[in-house]
């Protein structure tokens, strides 16, 4: 490989991990920042739990690493998080090939890939960035560690590379840098399309809440409450027409949290504006976890197959 070839494959390189980079930080969820200690007259009203971290968000800081590197000295690094740009050595099966750091030549470094979907085959002797936790490969533990990897290799294959790390990929980058391991997402259905509509509303409408009762501002109080009740009242049209007994009652629930906000709000009593104010946020937090699903690029689908009928 000539010197010019090799400045395009460098770049090449970084260009995909800025890709595969700027795409797993854009599913870090936002740090909430640190309260004030509480003060008995001016506590802002509870809030819900922040959202988990979208499926396939690295536990831990992810570590730049070399194929080469890891092949010759794996210890410091299982259970760690890399990113590995090399080339595409071997296909071994549907879900599991091998890479090198080298693409003119078999090294005999060979670093073992298993992946938990892939949406087309990566090239042999092409350039890809695996982004995943290094393990110690050993099939029966990788099946207690998760369901997600299918170890489906010869026998050959899993005795020559048993014990030597290899990557649980939850991304794989190939050179036109497309994540080819990346979970399709599923297409947005009118539901779906209903109810984000109304979810538009309710959060921004709620947050804004949430400061009005804390700044004591007895008329946007009462707008956003306003519209917060307009919401709910959507919303439970919405769940009566699927049938879903449990949201009902939250939606319910929370409508009512909000007249009693505007309410509170009406005779300043914020003491109780709060109280009704985290009320909604709660029956918020119920609804979200068996009705809704975050997926990875940090949207939302509604999940109808789940208990809840009348």
């Amino acid at each position: 490989m000539n010197a010019r070839s090799g400045r395009v494959v460098t770049a090449a390189g970084a260009g995909v991990l800025l890709v595969a980079l700027v795409s797993l930080s854009a599913q870090q969820p936002p740090q909430a920042p640190a309260q004030p200690p509480a003060q008995p007259s001016t506590q802002a009203p509870a809030q819900p739990a922040p959202p988990p971290p979208a499926p396939g968000t690295p536990p831990k800081p992810l570590v730049p690493l070399a194929a080469s590197t890891l092949a010759a000295n794996p210890d410091p690094y299982f259970g760690e998080w890399v990113t590995v740009t090399a080339a595409v050595e071997q296909t071994l099966a549907l879900l599991a090939f091998s890479i090198d750091q080298d693409k003119t030549k078999s090294t005999g470094k060979e670093i073992l890939v298993l992946a938990p979907r892939m949406n087309s085959p990566v090239d042999l002797n092409t350039y890809v960035t695996v982004i995943g936790e290094v393990v110690r490969f050993d099939p029966e533990e990788i099946a207690k560690k998760s369901k997600d990897y299918k170890v489906d290799l010869p026998a050959d294959v899993i005795a020559k590379y048993k014990g030597k790390p290899a990557l649980l990929a939850t991304a794989v980058v190939n050179s036109a840098g497309l994540d080819v391991a990346k979970k399709p997402l599923p297409p947005v259905t009118a539901d779906d399309e209903v109810l984000t509509k109304i979810m538009k509303q309710v959060g921004p409408a709620n947050t804004a809440l949430r400061s009005d009762i804390e700044k004591m501002d007895v008329n946007l109080a009462k707008e956003h409450a306003t519209v917060l009740k307009q919401a709910f009242t959507q919303a439970e049209a919405f769940w009566k027409s699927k049938g879903k007994s449990n949201a009902i009652q939250w939606t319910q629930e929370a409508r009512k949290a909000a007249e009693s906000v505007d309410a509170a709000a009406a005779t300043s009593n914020w003491e109780g504006a709060k109280s009704s104010a985290a009320t909604l946020g709660q029956q918020c937090g119920a609804c979200h976890t068996v009705y809704r699903e975050r997926l990875e690029d940090g949207s939302y689908r509604v999940k109808l197959g789940v208990p809840g009928t009348w």
